[in-house]
Formats: structure tokens, C-alpha cells, sequence
């Protein structure tokens, strides 16, 4: 079975986490890459398993526990109480323009 494996994780400066995963066939082969991106404070459990659904549907096991937690990981070293704030009101700011 083809499988994805995270292979970059990327904080920018609002707190968006950036995520790049490889496409691998069954033969260990790259074939491309996925990307998505988690805003500060967004549900990392549900977006994963939206992207394992997604890739579901073109035959790729779901990302592995051990990718989950170390995305888990820097998520919450990232997210702290002020960069969610500080995103929430740059957003409020922008809905405002």
C-alpha cells in the first residue's frame, strides 16, 4: 500500500503550521507530495483524519502515530495563549477591512 510520511514541518510568523508530506508507493518510491496547513488553535486530530480520508481514496495508509505526535508536539510548543490571540485578532482585524 502506498503510504504518506511527513517530511517537513514548517511554523510561519502568525503561528500557521505548515505541513509537507510525502507520497510514497508501495516500493518505497517518492511520488509527489501533500501539503496542509493547520491555523493556530485548529483541531490537529481532525485534520489529520480529514487528510488520511482524503488520501484514503487514493489507496494511502493513514499517517503514522509517530508523525501525529511530533506534528502534536510542535503544534502545541507553537500555539501558545498569545500567538493564538495575537491570530485571532489579526483575523478580526482583516474581517474588519
Amino acid at each position: 500500500m502506498k503510504s504518506l510520511i511527513i517530511d517537513q514541518i514548517e511554523v510561519t510568523s502568525n503561528g500557521t503550521i505548515q505541513v509537507r508530506m510525502h507520497k510514497m508507493s508501495s516500493d518505497g518510491d517518492l511520488i509527489g507530495n501533500h501539503r496542509t496547513t493547520l491555523l493556530p488553535a485548529t483541531d490537529i486530530n481532525a485534520q489529520v483524519a480529514t487528510v488520511n480520508a482524503h488520501m484514503a481514496t487514493e489507496n494511502y495508509s493513514a499517517i503514522s502515530n509517530a508523525d501525529v505526535v511530533k506534528l502534536t508536539a510542535i503544534c502545541n510548543a507553537a500555539w501558545t495563549p498569545s500567538v493564538i490571540e495575537a491570530y485571532q485578532q489579526a483575523q478580526l482585524q482583516n474581517a474588519n477591512i
